[in-house]
């Protein structure tokens, strides 16, 4: 069964993020396709929507200016990363590989990628660690705050590879034990909330008859003790007076507020317990060990 799973795995396409200046992302690309090779690959460009738009020769904030010239604007700049995406899938056609491409739109190239690779349930995924003028032959760590970013933000289940002028810089293995794990959890999780509703209702149901004979059974004994009561107090005023009585009544309250209160988590029990302390554990590891590969 792991073994299909992992075949499943290999087939998948792999997601390269990529810059809007071809040249400098020359090499990165060339990295994949050299060793990328029998897989799919699909070329990932984040475009921002321009904040400043030009008019007659001086840019003004988007938000003072006509939403008309504004969306004609953005429309041409978005036509241009269609273009660069082209240029890109036209350097894989050549080298042979099959590709294609996906414009992701957000403000922040960091928040797309992660929101890009979550919504498409990306499983291998490449970006660049830093800027070629940051690249030296020592280099072993992030030096971009974008690959920090995702390195820390992007799905546990992702594998993912940053690389800088042509050279593979840092890894982050996908963990699959845990997410295995929590998902045990949450079944858990939802068995024992399924039970436990199954449970209320038939406690309620049982509460609600039990109620209902109970209150009938009080009635009659209360109809009792009044009679009783009366009686008592009759005879108590023959031979004591109204001390007698008053102690009588005393008596009563204190069995009137002998009832124990309800304790507030007495509907919790020891199963529902013990998985919030294993699904807290367990997210604490994966936040240690996340921030253990980003360093």
């Amino acid at each position: 069964m792991e073994e299909q799973e992992e075949a499943g795995v290999m087939d998948e396409r792999i997601y390269v993020a990529l810059g809007r200046e071809t040249a400098k992302n020359k090499s990165n690309l060339a990295w994949v396709l050299d060793n990328c090779e029998g897989n799919k690959i699909c070329i990932v460009l984040v475009h921002r929507p321009a904040q400043m738009i030009p008019v007659l020769g001086t840019k003004f904030d988007a938000a003072t200016v006509d939403e008309e010239l504004v969306r004609a604007y953005r429309e041409k700049q978005k036509a241009k990363t269609d273009k660069i995406l082209d240029e890109y899938l036209r350097i894989c056609l050549r080298k042979g590989v099959q590709a294609e491409k996906l414009c992701v739109v957000m403000n922040s190239i960091e928040k797309g990628i992660v929101q890009m690779i979550s919504e498409n349930k990306v499983r291998k995924f490449i970006m660049g660690a830093a800027s070629d003028k940051h690249y030296s032959t020592k280099m072993e760590e992030l030096r971009s705050k974008k690959a920090i970013f995702v390195c820390q933000h992007a799905s546990v289940t992702c594998h993912i590879r940053f690389i800088c002028k042509g050279y593979l810089i840092h890894t982050r293995e996908a963990r699959m034990d845990e997410v295995r794990a929590l998902s045990a959890l949450l079944s858990d999780f939802q068995r024992l909330v399924s039970s436990q509703s199954s449970t209320i209702s038939d406690q309620d149901s049982r509460g609600s008859k039990r109620k209902s004979e109970e209150e009938e059974e009080g009635e009659e004994e209360e109809r009792t003790s009044r009679t009783s009561s009366s009686r008592s107090a009759s005879t108590l005023s023959y031979f004591g007076g109204s001390e007698a009585s008053s102690s009588v009544s005393v008596m009563e309250e204190k069995s009137n507020r002998s009832s124990p209160p309800s304790l507030p988590c007495s509907g919790m029990g020891l199963r529902m317990i013990t998985f919030l302390i294993n699904s807290t554990k367990l997210w604490q590891r994966l936040a240690i060990q996340n921030h253990k590969h980003c360093e």
